[in-house]
């Protein structure tokens, strides 16, 4: 088995909509049997040193924990992955998804599209056309329908899969997961598995 990822979570201390206390975020990740995190706040990244502390003050030392941010587009959201937490203020939301995609991605991101399918937020027929790095096709809040035409519509397209929690609740966290076949130590790493496709969604015991 490759090593176990929830790659699109948050927590209160950076997303309002969420209750996670994030002293506890660690603890239930590696109770859930996941390898590592990657926070996913709106509209804000995490510094290195808070992610450096966040470990530390966890007590799971060596515990894999990076980050990236969530982007609300007019129409869909976006999860960019490998830019500095600087370059978030780049990106006013609420603009055409398909050209802050093409930002992120010129500025060296991965992005994958959140929730896609979701019917609260969902796509246009844009995404048809947008070169997105993988579409994320499960979540805790994508319904079993939405998650079948999310499966769907990555197929059809030809992109790749992900599965992750989204989780605003403790209790969520690492009810989905990604599987990445190779190691993971770094966003570096994270952004050339993404690339690469060396990375495949995972199932967790009694999730659809």
């Amino acid at each position: 088995m490759g090593l176990l990822f929830d790659t699109h979570l948050h927590t209160r201390r950076h997303s309002p909509c969420s209750i996670i206390d994030e002293s506890l975020l660690i603890e239930r990740a590696v109770r859930a049997g996941l390898d590592g995190l990657v926070l996913t706040e709106h509209h804000y990244q995490w510094t290195p040193e808070e992610l450096d502390a966040l470990v530390a003050e966890s007590g799971h030392v060596g515990f894999i924990l990076l980050a990236g941010f969530e982007y609300s587009s007019s129409k869909g959201d976006i999860l960019i992955y490998g830019l500095e937490p600087a370059q978030v203020a780049d990106f006013e939301p609420g603009r055409a998804p398909e050209v802050m995609l093409a930002q992120a991605q010129a500025m060296g991101a991965v992005c994958v599209a959140a929730h896609p399918t979701r019917a609260a937020i969902p796509f246009d027929e844009r995404i048809l056309d947008m070169p997105f790095d993988a579409l994320e096709v499960k979540s805790v809040n994508l319904e079993p329908h939405e998650q079948r035409l999310a499966q769907k519509l990555a197929d059809d397209l030809g992109r790749r899969a992900i599965t992750s929690s989204d989780a605003h609740r403790l209790e969520d966290v690492g009810a989905y997961a990604t599987e990445f076949l190779v190691p993971i130590q770094s966003m570096a790493d994270l952004q050339n598995s993404l690339r690469n496709g060396t990375f495949r969604p995972y199932s967790i015991a009694g999730q659809g």
